[in-house]
């Protein structure tokens, strides 16, 4: 028998002729191959052929972000308050030139909106500073995103985004984020898939969008997360502004505003006359409507071809605010028609830096009581994470008499049994007084259970003022009471916990607390441990009152510090010449105060080093001082080369810019944000020295003649010369390195990779009006402290970060 083989050359032949492409790449590796372009190569990479445009096209429109922007009418009557900073004419500062492109776009072209996943929507402006704009700012913004066209435009491209699973609006405008918020959970809207996650940020949904959507019974989201956002719209109307409280605007007064950068910039606003003087100039709504038709009428006069397409559609207004065939239904309560429409689906639900109430001490409208009362009797069937986090101001703590395993929470908690994820003030899981027996054997059930299936922790507590004491001593009843329930979570809850892989713990807790929380967590196979507050969670390296400080940083204001407290060096040292030993059997019993012991990274060590791969240490307080380490700092960061697991490290250090009687803080941030922009050309110059003088003739046979000055004077830019070598992203980088790369561990950074470090700074304008805002450098650490690569510093509104921050947040 034979076998001929002139087929099989013939086409190996063929095979080697024919020309390899991109395009005979399989589809999935194309997609794979553009997942990793960035956003400008994509788009070169979208007009080479129509199966890139395709792949890139996948990519690009993926996710889409409705933003507005501040434009400048430069031929309009100018505004004296800005005219010097910001240009000559009216400003708008909240101009929808960028949404109404975009979405015209996705309403022209159907097959393009197919390719959308995740919709966000917020304002340019940062979003409000936690501490000083957040409980001061009212989001029900009626001038903002109202034009009509707007509305009609975005609910023809509602219907073509088909394919749209997540809604986020962060700091967006109420008339905008009512209408998405209508459309995509209308029943009746034209999709592939539900919208299954919604993120709801400093923003108001007006009554008008939650009585349209009354009449729908259920939704299909499965993860809810309401953040940084005043209670009043959650649970009944909004309140009327109070003293110095405003609403962002189109038109107004101007005002400065963190711009999440360590400075300020300008914006209108509406701010309340309540307590203001008799000339103060308040803006009224009918001459804020009329600035804001004005600018309107110049954005759709540019905008023709959009405006021809809007008006000239046929499509029925179904989702639009105020409609009469729903102003007849009663008023709902948004927080609870979401979650109960919501019911049989959610899995993940998040309340996050909830406003409660306006003022600290405002008793008279405390919605907290009222709104977790509604919430626990409902139930979730599918319910896995169920977060109220960051109950750490006055505005955002809840009542005394809500507790998660007692009275309040405890029928919740027994039938939501599938949780893994949990986060609630630690306060507020016991009450500071005993419960009946039987109240007392069901808590332990529900703690038993929730020890075999929790995987994520997270407390918090109020903080304290100028920073967290090493251990409580409330003076104080309330004071008394509210340790009393903290240690009882430490002692009834966390010991039994088995299953942990993360627990995080921020705000006022003091540092014995904290480890005791860690001890209680023994049999835990930790992996990430996060402790923040305002004090350095590790151990003071300041000295007492921020005394190693003083001679280091002149400007420093010492009121903020006068509370540190001071280490034992003597029981330190001492603890180190004894060594570390863990007992055979170990069995927990909370001891409080801080006697002579180790430090606390010792602690942590003794008990999770095996296990951790990643720590959060944040608190600017007493934190390590870059390339100035104090004598203390040493023996309270030594206990981190016991990780040989760590894989990542945040932590806080304190960076000197006082130079030459002044803080440079603006400075050394126009610097770091002019070094990472490609197009800046703000470079820092240094000025060489002086050419010396043309020599003068001699004559011959004379002697030359000195002159008394041998050699010029250099003239040059000190500052220019340390900005440089001291404050470049690279120079900070190999300081940090120095610093803390002798105290990782040789096996953490001999891994590929390295350690992942980042190096947490508080910089801002320090004037009579100071703005503060954290930048964070990004690096590794390799073997012999090698610096592998960094990024940054950059701020947390950054958009590279900031975006990278929103698609990793776990549980949502």
């Amino acid at each position: 028998m034979s076998i001929s083989l002139e087929p099989l050359c013939l086409s190996i032949e063929q095979n080697h002729e024919r020309q390899l492409s991109l395009h005979s790449l399989p589809e999935e590796i194309l997609q794979l191959i553009v997942c990793y372009l960035p956003t400008s190569a994509l788009r070169n990479a979208a007009l080479v052929s129509t199966t890139l445009h395709r792949h890139a096209t996948d990519v690009l429109w993926q996710n889409v972000c409705l933003v507005d922007q501040w434009r400048l009418h430069e031929d309009q009557t100018p505004e004296p308050s800005i005219e010097e900073a910001r240009g000559l004419g009216q400003t708008d500062e909240h101009d929808d030139s960028p949404i109404i492109r975009k979405l015209f776009i996705l309403a022209k072209n159907p097959a393009l909106a197919s390719k959308v996943h995740t919709i966000t929507h917020r304002c340019h402006l940062p979003s409000p500073n936690i501490f000083e704009e957040l409980p001061r700012i009212h989001c029900n913004n009626e001038n903002m995103s109202q034009d009509y066209r707007l509305h009609k435009l975005l609910v023809m491209a509602i219907r073509n985004l088909v394919n749209v699973h997540t809604l986020r609006i962060i700091h967006g405008h109420m008339r905008l984020a009512s209408v998405l918020v209508a459309c995509f959970l209308d029943q009746n809207r034209p999709r592939r898939v539900p919208l299954r996650r919604l993120w709801l940020e400093s923003c108001f949904i007006s009554a008008d969008a939650m009585r349209y959507l009354s009449s729908y019974h259920t939704t299909e989201l499965e993860s809810l997360r309401i953040r940084r956002s005043d209670a009043a719209w959650m649970v009944a109307a909004p309140r009327e502004m109070g003293f110095l409280e405003f609403r962002p605007s189109r038109g107004g007064m101007y005002t400065q505003m963190h711009d999440g950068a360590g400075n300020w910039i300008p914006s209108t606003v509406q701010i309340s006359s309540v307590g203001m003087p008799e000339d103060f100039r308040f803006y009224p709504d009918s001459e804020l409507k009329e600035r804001t038709e004005f600018f309107d009428a110049l954005v759709w006069a540019e905008h023709p071809e959009v405006e021809q397409f809007v008006e000239s559609s046929n499509v029925g207004f179904d989702g639009r605010l105020g409609a009469e065939d729903v102003t007849h239904i009663a008023h709902v309560q948004p927080m609870r028609w979401l979650l109960q429409s919501a019911a049989h689906s959610l899995t993940s639900l998040n309340l996050d830096w909830v406003l409660w109430r306006r003022g600290e001490h405002d008793t008279t409208r405390d919605d907290s009581s009222s709104t977790m009362t509604s919430l626990a009797a409902l139930r979730f069937p599918q319910l896995r994470a169920f977060q109220v986090r960051n109950a750490v101001l006055q505005q955002t703590q809840l009542h005394n008499d809500i507790s998660l395993l007692e009275d309040t929470f405890l029928e919740f908690m027994e039938y939501h049994t599938k949780l893994q994820c949990l986060a609630w003030p630690m306060d507020k899981f016991y009450g500071h007084v005993k419960p009946s027996l039987d109240v007392r054997n069901r808590s332990l059930k529900v703690v038993a259970h929730l020890a075999t299936t929790l995987t994520d922790l997270r407390v918090d507590a109020q903080y304290a003022g100028h920073g967290e004491s090493v251990t409580d001593a409330s003076h104080t009843v309330d004071g008394m009471y509210e340790c009393v329930r903290r240690r009882r979570f430490i002692a009834d809850f966390a010991p039994h916990m088995r299953r942990l892989e993360r627990i995080k713990m921020e705000g006022g807790l003091p540092r014995d607390e904290k480890r005791e929380i860690l001890r209680a967590l023994h049999f835990c196979p930790l992996k990430k441990i996060v402790m923040i507050g305002v004090s350095y969670p590790v151990g003071n390296t300041w000295g007492p009152g921020g005394l190693s400080l003083r001679a280091l940083d002149q400007g420093f204001i010492w009121d903020d510090v006068l509370n540190l407290e001071g280490e034992d060096h003597q029981a330190i040292y001492e603890a180190y010449r004894r060594g570390f030993h863990m007992p055979e059997e170990f069995v927990f019993y909370p001891d409080y105060g801080w006697p002579p012991q180790a430090p606390l990274l010792q602690t942590i060590a003794l008990h999770h080093a095996s296990t951790v791969e990643e720590l959060k240490l944040c608190g600017y307080h007493g934190c390590p001082i870059l390339s100035q380490p104090t004598p203390i700092t040493d023996p309270l960061l030594t206990g981190l080369r016991q990780f040989d697991n760590l894989k990542q490290l945040v932590m806080s250090f304190w960076l000197l810019t006082w130079f030459e009687d002044s803080y440079r803080d603006t400075e050394i941030i126009k610097f770091w944000m002019d070094s990472r922009s490609p197009a800046s050309t703000a470079l820092v110059v240094v000025t060489p020295p002086r050419s010396p003088d043309q020599d003068l003739p001699v004559g011959p046979g004379q002697f030359p003649v000195f002159q008394t000055r041998i050699a010029p004077v250099q003239d040059f830019n000190r500052w220019a010369v340390t900005l440089k070598t001291a404050f470049s992203p690279s120079a900070l980088a190999y300081r940090v390195a120095r610093d803390i790369g002798p105290y990782l561990s040789p096996v953490a950074k001999s891994r590929p990779g390295g350690v992942r470090m980042r190096a947490s700074f508080c910089l801002g304008v320090k004037n009579e009006r100071p703005a503060s805002d954290i930048f964070d450098l990004d690096m590794r650490i390799g073997v012999d402290d090698q610096v592998l690569e960094f990024t940054g510093p950059r701020e947390e509104g950054e958009k590279g970060r900031w975006w990278q921050k929103l698609e990793s947040r776990a549980w949502f």
